[in-house]
């Protein structure tokens, strides 16, 4: 059988990006087109297929049987293509053309500039984005995002998924300066409360993760979601925490501001990944996990066991 000539695969992404933006105003502004373009791009591709794939009756519009089959099927089909394009493009040794990067804004402040640096020629162009991780979920579901490095676990079970390792990021107590009272975080004088990461963060669902393993219950007083909040609100003498190794090194001027300490009990770590899609982007993931690998053991890390000596044990063990 032969495939009519409106099922295509830009129509297939046009339509596959109307479903998961939620509607075909979404689709024409994520793809800078006019809605009649995405609006006549889904009626050639129902013509072709011979059949509705949305409820017109519905608002917001919903899927009919055969839409519903065809979105199930049809991210696998989009990866299978990529795959083939980019396997095309490298064995001509020619450059991917376009591969976006999602990052924590940590993670981005120290391994944005080195991965251009040894591997811009791996593609024509290059989006490095930080935003939070459960925005970044959903976009890398959605495709706007070709590949992740992240400590967040949110996708671990998302099928078609490539995941390479990178390094354990143990997690630390931080307190004031001039904190000199107990370290068990049950302990803590109230009048010092606890300054909680927000859950929209894999930051912040990791240590939640961990505080209820440990059975501590801490109040819900001040929340933030950037690591910059989190160390001044701490540095500032408003509150303590627990950070990663990671966060401490992307803000290394206030380390010194701090009382840095290992948990008594209970020590956790972040595992951190490179995430992608199996068969896309050839050999470039494994090269990024390499090298994000590289520049946290040789050159972040030690930055930190320079301030905080005892660290080096730790993160030898996390």
């Amino acid at each position: 059988m032969r495939l009519p000539p409106d099922f295509d695969l830009h129509a297939l992404e046009v339509f596959l990006l109307t479903v998961e933006l939620g509607g075909m105003t979404q689709c024409a502004q994520r793809l800078r087109i006019t809605q009649s373009a995405v609006s006549q791009t889904i009626a050639r591709l129902e013509v072709g297929i011979g059949l509705p794939l949305f409820d017109r009756t519905l608002r917001p519009l919903g899927l009919t049987l055969t839409g519903k089959a065809l979105y199930q099927r049809g991210d696998a089909l989009l990866s299978a293509a990529k795959a083939a394009y980019d396997e095309v493009r490298q064995g001509a040794e020619r450059p991917l053309d376009l591969v976006t990067v999602g990052m924590s804004e940590t993670l981005a402040t120290q391994l944005t500039a080195p991965l251009l640096q040894r591997h811009r020629e791996q593609a024509n162009r290059w989006r490095m984005r930080a935003s939070i991780s459960i925005k970044q979920r959903n976009e890398f579901l959605a495709r706007h995002f070709d590949m992740l490095i992240t400590g967040a676990n949110m996708l671990e079970r998302t099928v078609g998924l490539d995941y390479h390792f990178v390094v354990e990021d143990p997690f630390v107590l931080i307190f004031p300066a001039d904190y000199d009272g107990p370290l068990d975080p049950v302990l803590v004088p109230p009048e010092l409360p606890f300054v909680r990461y927000s859950l929209d963060c894999g930051m912040g669902q990791r240590v939640e993760q961990q505080l209820t393993r440990m059975k501590w219950r801490l109040p819900n007083l001040i929340e933030v979601d950037i690591t910059h909040q989190q160390l001044t609100t701490v540095a500032l003498g408003m509150g303590w925490s627990m950070a990663s190794v990671l966060c401490l090194a992307a803000q290394p001027g206030l380390i010194s501001q701090m009382r840095v300490a290992p948990l008594p009990r209970g020590q956790f770590s972040r595992r951190i990944d490179v995430i992608s899609r199996i068969g896309e982007l050839g050999e470039l993931p494994e090269m990024t996990a390499k090298l994000a690998q590289d520049v946290i053991r040789e050159t972040t890390f030690p930055t930190v066991i320079e301030e905080l000596p005892w660290l080096e044990g730790l993160i030898a063990n996390a």
